[in-house]
């Protein structure tokens, strides 16, 4: 018997059916599908189908369908909206739609009723199923034919489709839960969180009070700080855990529903946590833990927050107007500047009529070129781009950059940085009329101008390099010019190109032809490098100057200085065969008169003193001339070794007391109690301070004070002479070092000399690494010198050779004198019989070796510039003739330059005396060389 169900009977058999065969079903996507073949097998419909619309409602991607395959399939994504605007807005309202023949819709567009041609869908019912207030999916009934649906029919689709909903929604969430636990079973012995299972004890009200721990894994205690914590309770283990902790795994126990949270627990130190805890099935009240310590990670965090305020305060305040845009060029945040730049009108890709950009080379760019479209492709755009607005009708100038923001390997936007270059522009545009000038400027000077880019090749050259060398332009440049350049210079030319580059400039003199003559004429090139405001070389601008009168003048310049040099070496030539010449006339007055006063003739011995004075002066004057003639020629030497000034102080006080116990001065000395060594000639070093000590007593009137003082201090011994008197102009001081300088004040009637004893004074100073100064407060204040030499760490100084005592010789000695000055042979003859030796005199070399068998002397002084045979044969000729006694020979020269002494040491010489010979120094060469009595 055939039994006819109601509608609603019907319906629930349907309902029942579909939850008994979705019940055991795991998969989200076989419940849509039984679902659907389920539905459509009752409704007897061409098809059905499951989708899930996108977030914003708009469009609808197919899950499953079912059907008899009477309608074409469905794919992809489809928008709603193409089916009718209502469609799309009845779906995100939640409403069902019914439509009993879809051609009789009105106010289709002619696009949605071909959708309908195309889908073949001709009746249809479509239930939005809303979830918590959201539409996410649709249950859809299509038939191919007109169709009017009942009201049963459109209950029974609305409940399927919330059923089925609901059944994926749990599905989904099983598979998920599977999943995760599955995941989390896997990773309980590999991951590097800390992972445990608790079991949550609750007390006799049901609350949560505490839990133990079942099961930890490795990484438990590295994130803890707890170790051997299983079997054990939290209050055990942890005293003063909050009891929030018990609370949230009791409610994810007693819910069944997992929990994630970050948490903090002053109980351990402080420490925060990320949390994952969930319900484990089957185990009670077990928990399952996966957690982590993100303390370091909150303090980073903490750190990234202050950070980016900081950043952001930066941003803000930054000169440089900065920009963030999204991937359709809209700009999302601009900085302060940049909003100042622009006045909130930012460039993007569609054109603006106030718009204009430029390349770096001046050309003007579309908006696709603008350098935020650019960075949207993945170019970075360095700011290079001028963009030229007007702003409240303000001309400005703003440059552009940008660089794009990169997303899992794709580009998500990107950020523009920009400054005000109006300033910049205006300077440009000044440049250029300045060199417009320039230009036109150049054209009318008489240099040669040119321009040229690396190693000298021209680029352009002015109007006067055609109109000297009659070189066109177009000729000369790249390397053309060198045409015109004397063959002879064109290397060092070439040369100073070569090294232009490491110093920006170039410089050169070179000889270049002049049109019409065909004669070289002198030019000086100058060139200097252009830069860009990048600091790259762009050009170089030169200039060609005529230098021919230059040159001649120099040229007349140089042989007037060679005149000049050749005076003064004759000059110098002069005064020493003068000094030399002086010599021969002053040895034997000086030797007639140390006899004279050693007879002891009492009525003329003051007399004889004078003489004796004013001799030694001018041997003195012979003297300097002589320093004077070696230190021009760069010929004096120094003896040096290691001694203490203080003795060579004694030494020049010795020489320098006669003088001023003549001039009646009064000679106060205050020695350092210290020794001073330094490193130094202690001959010529006398010399200095015996000079500025008879310069104290020469221009100082009677009776007068003379300050002799020496002090080490830092390093440096420091040697002062003070006098009280005449003085020096201060304005003059600076010249008193020069040669033949003489000072000399109105009625001044004070000893003088030849101005040559404080040049002596400086050179030997200067020579020993030391200085020497000048003061005086003016006339009649006195003079002061002071003497600086480096100090030598020792603390033995070398012996004093002046310390030896000299005696006469109480044994006769046999000595030979030759000497063509028969004066001073003489005269050195009747001393040495004077002193009581056997002496044999001759007056020229033939005389002398003609008497030397005969006479068998013990010593030989002998003059060196004898006419006949010299002084060098006739001691190398006695050498031979010597039959091995002892002979000490003995030169006798108004020449003692060392080469001089060198040459007679050749000859066989065993010393060399300069005329005039004193007698203290005949007597102690005697006696070193042939011994006391």
């Amino acid at each position: 018997m055939l039994e006819v169900q109601s509608p609603e009977t019907a319906s629930q058999s349907v309902l029942l059916a579909l939850e008994d065969g979705i019940r055991r079903i795991r998969d989200p996507r076989e419940v849509m599908a039984f679902a659907a073949a389920h539905l459509a097998r009752h409704l007897r419909v061409d098809r059905v189908c499951y989708a899930e619309m996108d977030e914003a409602g708009e469009r609808f991607a197919l899950q499953v369908e079912s059907g008899n395959g009477r309608l074409p399939p469905l794919a992809g994504q489809q928008r709603l909206d193409d089916f009718g605007d209502f469609v799309g807005e009845s779906m995100r309202r939640g409403e069902v739609l019914c439509c009993d023949d879809t051609a009789a819709i009105r106010g289709l567009s002619a696009l949605q009723r071909r959708a309908y041609r195309d889908s073949g869908i001709r009746a249809h019912i479509s239930v939005s199923l809303v979830r918590d207030g959201d539409s996410r999916a649709i249950l859809a009934v299509h038939h191919a034919d007109p169709r009017v649906w009942t009201s049963a029919e459109r209950a029974l689709v609305r409940d399927v489709g919330e059923r089925t909903s609901a059944s994926v929604l749990r599905t989904r969430v099983a598979a998920e839960l599977r999943r995760s636990e599955a995941r989390f079973r896997q990773l309980f012995e590999s991951i590097d969180q800390g992972f445990c299972i608790i079991d949550v004890l609750f007390d006799a009200d049901g609350h949560a009070c505490d839990y133990r721990f079942v099961e930890v894994n490795g990484a438990f205690a590295r994130h803890t700080g707890l170790g051997e914590v299983v079997g054990r309770t939290a209050r055990e283990v942890v005293a003063d855990l909050e009891a929030s902790w018990y609370e949230l795994y009791g409610e994810v126990a007693l819910t069944g529903q997992p929990r994630r949270f970050e948490k903090q627990t002053v109980g351990m130190g402080g420490r925060w946590f990320e949390v994952y805890a969930f319900p484990l099935e089957g185990g009670g009240h077990q928990v399952g833990i996966l957690f982590s310590d993100i303390s370091d990670r909150r303090r980073i965090t903490d750190a990234m927050r202050e950070s980016q305020s900081q950043l952001a305060a930066v941003i803000e305040h930054v000169p440089v107007g900065i920009g963030l845009f999204d991937t359709e060029g809209r700009y999302l945040m601009a900085n302060p500047h940049l909003q100042e730049l622009v006045g909130n009108v930012l460039p993007s890709r569609e054109p603006r009529s106030r718009w204009r950009a430029y390349d770096a080379e001046g050309n003007l760019l579309a908006p696709s070129e603008y350098p935020s479209a650019r960075a949207l492709r993945g170019e970075t755009v360095p700011p290079t781009v001028d963009f030229h607005i007007y702003l409240d009708g303000v001309e400005r100038w703003i440059v552009f950059g940008a660089v794009p923001l990169w997303r899992d390997g794709k580009v998500a936007g990107g950020i523009s940085v920009a400054q005000d270059i109006t300033e910049r522009r205006r300077v440009e545009s000044a440049l250029r009329e300045s060199e417009w000038r320039l230009s036109t400027l150049i054209e009318g000077i008489p240099l040669l101008v040119w321009r040229s880019s690396d190693r000298g090749h021209w680029t352009w050259a002015s109007p006067q390099w055609e109109q000297f060398t009659g070189q066109s332009q177009q000729d000369a440049v790249g390397l053309g010019w060198l045409a015109s350049i004397h063959p002879e210079d064109r290397d060092a030319t070439l040369q100073a190109w070569a090294r232009a580059g490491e110093r920006e400039e170039m410089k050169v003199e070179h000889r270049v032809r002049q049109a019409g003559t065909g004669s070289y004429v002198w030019h000086s090139t100058r060139s200097r490098a252009l830069k860009d405001p990048r600091g790259r070389i762009v050009e170089w601008l030169g200039t060609t100057a005529d230098i021919q009168q230059f040159k001649n003048l120099h040229a007349r310049q140089r042989e007037l200085l060679e005149l000049q040099a050749d005076q003064s070496r004759r000059k110098d030539e002069f005064l020493a065969i003068l000094a030399h010449e002086l010599r021969n006339p002053l040895a034997p007055l000086r030797t007639t008169l140390e006899l004279l006063v050693e007879a002891g003739d009492a009525p003329f011995a003051p007399a004889l003193a004078r003489m004796q004075r004013q001799v030694d002066h001018m041997v003195r004057l012979v003297e300097d001339l002589l320093e004077v003639s070696r230190i021009t020629h760069g010929t004096i030497e120094l003896r040096r070794e290691q001694l203490d000034v203080n003795e060579v102080l004694q030494v020049a006080i010795d020489t320098s007391r006669p003088w001023i116990e003549q001039a009646g001065h009064q000679l106060e000395v205050a020695l350092s109690p210290h020794a001073c060594i330094v490193d130094g000639d202690p001959v010529r070093l006398a010399q200095v301070f015996s000079n500025l000590l008879n310069n104290a007593a020469k221009f100082t009137h009677a009776p007068g004070r003379i300050a002799l003082g020496s002090r080490r201090e830092d390093g440096w011994l420091r040697v002062s002479v003070a006098d009280n008197g005449v003085g020096m102009p201060p304005e003059r001081i600076g010249e008193i070092f020069n040669l033949f300088t003489q000072i000399r004040q109105e009625k001044q009637q004070m000893l003088s000399g030849l101005g040559i004893g404080l040049t002596l004074v400086r050179s030997i100073v200067e020579l020993h690494g030391g200085r020497v100064r000048a003061h005086s407060d003016g006339i009649g204040h006195g003079s002061h010198f002071e003497v600086e030499l480096p100090l030598v760490n020792t603390s033995n100084p070398g012996e004093d050779d002046m310390a030896t005592d000299y005696t006469t010789p109480g044994n006769r000695h046999r000595v030979m004198v030759v000497d063509d000055n028969r004066d001073a042979a003489d005269a050195i003859a009747e001393y040495l019989e004077f002193a009581g030796h056997d002496v044999a005199v001759a007056y020229d070399g033939e005389a002398a070796l003609a008497r030397f068998a005969g006479f068998a002397p013990e010593m030989v002084l002998m003059d060196l510039g004898m006419p006949g045979i010299s002084g060098y044969d006739t001691a190398t000729r006695m050498r031979a003739l010597n039959s091995g006694a002892a002979l000490t020979l003995v030169a006798l020269s108004g020449w003692t330059h060392e080469e001089d002494k060198r040459r007679s040491r050749e000859a066989g010489f065993d010393a060399h005396l300069a005329k005039p010979v004193e007698v203290a120094t005949l007597r102690r060469l005697i006696e070193e060389h042939l011994g006391r009595g």
